[in-house]
């Protein structure tokens, strides 16, 4: 009887959700005792400027890594699509949140974009790089962790250039044959 003081705190946001009036309704759910999952995506996010080009795969790769290590956020899993990224993470600290991905997310976009204090986004031709704030889930319970893990493997495989359909079958012929 007790629990019907407590509202259900929603597990998600950010992303598409902050379209509907419901996705605003409350706050980012930030948590260190379980992990999130991660989503920064750009429709600007192709050709030249694409996350799969070889110089900007490595790129975000070490930006990400270098501010994991700076504001102690633990990388789990992560798979780079192409024009988003999906990542597991793990706070240490819920308030190291924002600023990492503060930093992540404006690192990312000036390198590979160009653009500087010197180099404004006026003269590189865009007016922002990311679609959407970034959306994250908390990931709770086992069955949840496993889904995600196999979600970003798909996804993995997709960026390499299967289907989406054809990455499935692959995932799931591969756990049929480890089980």
């Amino acid at each position: 009887m007790q629990k019907e003081f407590f509202k259900k705190q929603e597990l998600a946001y950010g992303g598409e959700l902050l379209k509907k009036r419901n996705g605003r309704v409350s706050g980012r759910p930030i948590v260190t005792r379980h992990t999130m999952h991660l989503v920064l995506r750009s429709s600007r996010a192709k050709g030249k400027w694409s996350f799969l080009e070889p110089k900007n795969k490595v790129i975000t790769r070490e930006i990400l890594k270098k501010f994991a290590a700076k504001y102690g956020v633990k990388l789990l899993h992560g798979a780079n699509v192409g024009n988003h990224i999906h990542l597991e993470i793990q706070l240490t600290n819920r308030y190291t949140y924002k600023p990492f991905i503060r930093a992540v997310t404006a690192a990312i976009a000036m390198k590979i974009t160009g653009v500087s204090r010197w180099k404004t986004k006026a003269q590189v031709g865009i007016t922002k790089f990311w679609d959407l704030r970034p959306f994250t889930r908390v990931v709770v319970g086992r069955r949840a962790q496993l889904s995600l893990k196999d979600y970003i493997k798909i996804n993995r495989l997709e960026g390499q250039g299967f289907k989406r359909d054809i990455a499935k079958v692959l995932i799931q012929r591969q756990l049929s044959q480890s089980g």
